[in-house]
């Protein structure tokens, strides 16, 4: 399998944490015909993140929140939940 990955802030996004739509589209289009995937990487909130690609969100990989959750296509992939009993044992 071939990807991209990006960044989402400070790479992928403007200051007004926005991007250029139309482009994006053709790009993807792109990608889509390659058959590369399309991965968003960042420290965000994994449906902020969705939420900045609506018509496509179901088709692509989030990494997010530093890492701690990986949705693949809707599917969660990794999540690095806490263990009820490691939190309690931090009390």
């Amino acid at each position: 399998m071939r990807a991209v990955a990006t960044d989402i802030d400070g790479t992928f996004l403007t200051s007004q944490r926005d991007y250029d739509r139309r482009l994006f589209a053709k790009v993807y289009a792109r990608l889509v015909e390659k058959n590369i995937r399309f991965i968003v990487a960042s420290g965000d909130q994994y449906y902020f993140l969705r939420s900045l690609f609506p018509k496509i969100a179901d088709q692509l990989a989030f990494v997010a929140e530093n890492g701690v959750l990986t949705i693949d296509r809707d599917a969660e992939v990794h999540c690095g939940q806490l263990a009820v009993a490691d939190v309690r044992a931090g009390d």
